[in-house]
Protein backbone atom coordinates (compact mmCIF):
# COMPACT_ATOMS: atom_id res chain seq x y z
CA UNK A 1 0.00 0.00 0.00
CA UNK A 2 1.36 3.40 -1.04
CA UNK A 3 2.05 6.02 1.65
CA UNK A 4 -0.24 8.99 1.16
CA UNK A 5 0.86 12.44 2.30
CA UNK A 6 -0.71 13.87 5.42
CA UNK A 7 -3.25 16.04 3.59
CA UNK A 8 -4.20 18.13 6.62
CA UNK A 9 -0.57 19.05 7.29
CA UNK A 10 0.17 19.65 3.61
CA UNK A 11 -2.78 21.97 3.05
CA UNK A 12 -2.09 23.85 6.27
CA UNK A 13 1.52 24.46 5.24
CA UNK A 14 0.60 25.21 1.62
CA UNK A 15 -2.10 27.66 2.69
CA UNK A 16 0.48 29.55 4.77
CA UNK A 17 2.72 30.16 1.70
CA UNK A 18 0.21 30.23 -1.17
CA UNK A 19 0.07 34.02 -1.49
CA UNK A 20 3.84 34.35 -1.20
CA UNK A 21 4.33 31.76 -3.96
CA UNK A 22 1.83 33.48 -6.23
CA UNK A 23 3.48 36.88 -5.64
CA UNK A 24 6.88 35.40 -6.38
CA UNK A 25 5.64 33.76 -9.59
CA UNK A 26 3.94 36.95 -10.72
CA UNK A 27 7.20 38.86 -10.28
CA UNK A 28 9.04 36.27 -12.36
CA UNK A 29 6.42 35.56 -15.04
CA UNK A 30 4.72 39.00 -15.31
CA UNK A 31 1.40 37.44 -16.34
CA UNK A 32 -1.42 36.51 -13.98
CA UNK A 33 -2.84 33.58 -15.94
CA UNK A 34 0.57 32.00 -16.50
CA UNK A 35 1.57 32.57 -12.86
CA UNK A 36 -1.64 30.84 -11.72
CA UNK A 37 -0.98 27.89 -14.05
CA UNK A 38 2.58 27.53 -12.80
CA UNK A 39 1.38 27.78 -9.20
CA UNK A 40 -0.97 24.85 -9.89
CA UNK A 41 1.89 22.84 -11.41
CA UNK A 42 4.11 23.66 -8.43
CA UNK A 43 1.37 22.71 -5.94
CA UNK A 44 0.88 19.41 -7.72
CA UNK A 45 4.61 18.70 -7.57
CA UNK A 46 4.71 19.66 -3.88
CA UNK A 47 1.86 17.24 -3.19
CA UNK A 48 3.57 14.45 -5.11
CA UNK A 49 6.88 15.05 -3.31
CA UNK A 50 5.48 15.92 0.11
CA UNK A 51 6.83 12.65 1.55
CA UNK A 52 10.33 14.03 0.73
CA UNK A 53 9.69 17.21 2.75
CA UNK A 54 11.31 16.98 6.16
CA UNK A 55 8.76 18.06 8.76
CA UNK A 56 10.11 20.82 10.99
CA UNK A 57 12.17 22.40 8.23
CA UNK A 58 11.23 25.52 6.29
CA UNK A 59 8.25 24.58 4.11
CA UNK A 60 8.23 28.05 2.53
CA UNK A 61 11.81 27.68 1.30
CA UNK A 62 11.06 24.21 -0.05
CA UNK A 63 7.91 25.43 -1.81
CA UNK A 64 9.62 28.49 -3.33
CA UNK A 65 12.41 26.29 -4.66
CA UNK A 66 9.88 24.10 -6.47
CA UNK A 67 7.98 27.14 -7.76
CA UNK A 68 11.24 28.71 -8.96
CA UNK A 69 12.17 25.64 -11.00
CA UNK A 70 8.68 25.49 -12.49
CA UNK A 71 8.89 29.19 -13.42
CA UNK A 72 12.31 28.83 -15.04
CA UNK A 73 11.11 25.75 -16.99
CA UNK A 74 8.14 27.79 -18.20
CA UNK A 75 10.34 30.69 -19.31
CA UNK A 76 12.61 28.34 -21.24
CA UNK A 77 9.62 26.64 -22.94
CA UNK A 78 7.77 29.85 -23.78
CA UNK A 79 9.73 32.33 -25.80
CA UNK A 80 6.84 34.85 -25.65
CA UNK A 81 7.32 35.05 -21.87
CA UNK A 82 11.04 35.57 -22.01
CA UNK A 83 13.01 36.60 -18.99
CA UNK A 84 12.89 40.37 -18.74
CA UNK A 85 15.73 40.48 -16.25
CA UNK A 86 18.95 38.51 -15.77
CA UNK A 87 18.62 35.10 -14.12
CA UNK A 88 20.60 36.42 -11.11
CA UNK A 89 17.71 38.77 -10.37
CA UNK A 90 15.27 35.87 -10.33
CA UNK A 91 17.61 34.07 -7.93
CA UNK A 92 17.56 37.15 -5.70
CA UNK A 93 13.74 37.26 -5.79
CA UNK A 94 13.63 33.55 -5.02
CA UNK A 95 16.01 33.95 -2.09
CA UNK A 96 13.97 36.83 -0.71
CA UNK A 97 10.74 34.84 -1.07
CA UNK A 98 12.30 31.86 0.73
CA UNK A 99 13.39 33.96 3.70
CA UNK A 100 10.44 36.31 3.93
CA UNK A 101 9.05 36.12 7.46
CA UNK A 102 7.03 39.33 7.56
CA UNK A 103 3.32 39.05 8.17
CA UNK A 104 1.78 38.86 4.70
CA UNK A 105 -1.38 40.77 5.66
CA UNK A 106 0.73 43.71 6.88
CA UNK A 107 2.66 43.66 3.61
CA UNK A 108 -0.51 43.56 1.53
CA UNK A 109 -1.99 46.46 3.47
CA UNK A 110 1.22 48.45 2.97
CA UNK A 111 1.17 47.71 -0.77
CA UNK A 112 -2.47 48.81 -1.04
CA UNK A 113 -1.75 52.09 0.74
CA UNK A 114 1.36 52.70 -1.37
CA UNK A 115 -0.47 51.93 -4.62
CA UNK A 116 -3.12 54.49 -3.72
CA UNK A 117 -0.41 57.14 -3.29
CA UNK A 118 0.87 56.66 -6.85
CA UNK A 119 0.04 59.25 -9.51
CA UNK A 120 -2.82 58.21 -11.83
CA UNK A 121 -0.48 57.79 -14.82
CA UNK A 122 1.57 55.23 -12.85
CA UNK A 123 -1.56 53.38 -11.73
CA UNK A 124 -2.70 53.27 -15.35
CA UNK A 125 0.63 51.73 -16.47
CA UNK A 126 0.46 49.11 -13.72
CA UNK A 127 -3.13 48.31 -14.62
CA UNK A 128 -2.29 47.87 -18.30
CA UNK A 129 0.58 45.52 -17.54
CA UNK A 130 -0.61 43.51 -14.55
CA UNK A 131 -4.42 43.62 -14.66
CA UNK A 132 -4.95 43.59 -18.40
CA UNK A 133 -1.74 41.62 -19.18
CA UNK A 134 -0.78 43.97 -22.01
CA UNK A 135 2.77 43.30 -23.24
CA UNK A 136 5.35 46.05 -22.81
CA UNK A 137 5.74 46.66 -26.55
CA UNK A 138 1.96 47.16 -26.85
CA UNK A 139 1.96 49.57 -23.87
CA UNK A 140 4.70 51.45 -25.68
CA UNK A 141 2.48 51.82 -28.77
CA UNK A 142 -0.60 52.75 -26.73
CA UNK A 143 1.23 55.45 -24.80
CA UNK A 144 3.39 56.65 -27.67
CA UNK A 145 6.52 56.18 -25.57
CA UNK A 146 9.60 54.12 -26.32
CA UNK A 147 9.88 50.60 -24.89
CA UNK A 148 12.96 51.65 -22.92
CA UNK A 149 11.02 54.62 -21.54
CA UNK A 150 8.23 52.29 -20.42
CA UNK A 151 10.77 49.97 -18.77
CA UNK A 152 12.32 52.94 -16.99
CA UNK A 153 8.87 53.99 -15.77
CA UNK A 154 8.19 50.51 -14.40
CA UNK A 155 11.57 50.50 -12.71
CA UNK A 156 10.84 53.90 -11.13
CA UNK A 157 7.33 52.82 -10.04
CA UNK A 158 8.61 49.58 -8.51
CA UNK A 159 11.34 51.46 -6.65
CA UNK A 160 8.77 53.96 -5.34
CA UNK A 161 6.54 51.12 -4.17
CA UNK A 162 9.44 49.25 -2.59
CA UNK A 163 10.57 52.36 -0.70
CA UNK A 164 7.03 53.18 0.42
CA UNK A 165 6.28 49.61 1.58
CA UNK A 166 9.61 49.37 3.41
CA UNK A 167 8.94 52.66 5.21
CA UNK A 168 5.40 51.65 6.17
CA UNK A 169 6.51 48.27 7.49
CA UNK A 170 9.42 49.84 9.34
CA UNK A 171 7.08 52.44 10.86
CA UNK A 172 4.60 49.74 11.89
CA UNK A 173 7.43 47.71 13.42
CA UNK A 174 8.46 50.70 15.55
CA UNK A 175 4.90 51.02 16.88
CA UNK A 176 4.86 47.52 18.35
Amino acid sequence: MENKPNSKLFFSLYDSVHLRLYSFLLMVIHNQADAEDILQEAASTMWEKFDEFEEGTNFGAWAVTIARYKALEFLKRNKKSRMILKEDYYDLISNEAEHSTENISERLQAVKVCLEKLPEKDKKLLSMRYKKNIPLNRISKITGRSASGICQSFSRIINLLRTCVTRRLSYQGNLT
